[in-house]
């Protein structure tokens, strides 16, 4: 009976993997690197899953695809600081009435 239980719990972290893989994919679209070397791609990856993670724990959930999108047109000078903080906002209201609709459920 062990041997079900314990597949089910690989098969679990292996779905949560694939998930995670997926997230990142729909977050760095890979059509347009700043770099052309490994190392600046490389950089540019760890600086998008900082973002990312800095913005789910002040979220409380995964940044859209929409937000890390902005932060990439800031980083290629499309979009201002004032832009990005109305943007940031903006999910952190949406994710503030998730919560509160979730707790109300």
């Amino acid at each position: 009976m062990a041997a079900p239980t314990r597949l089910y719990a690989l098969y679990r972290q292996r779905w949560q993997v694939e998930q995670f893989f997926r997230w990142l994919k729909c977050l760095l679209p890979c059509r347009h690197f700043f770099a052309e070397s490994e190392r600046g791609v490389n950089f540019q990856i760890y600086l998008a899953l900082i973002a990312a993670l800095l913005l789910a724990a002040e979220l409380g959930r995964r940044p859209g695809k929409r937000v890390m999108e902005l932060l990439r047109f800031h980083q290629m000078g499309w979009a201002g600081d004032a832009e990005v903080g109305r943007g940031i906002e903006r999910e952190l209201r949406a994710a503030r009435q998730a919560a509160a609709r979730k707790n109300k459920a």
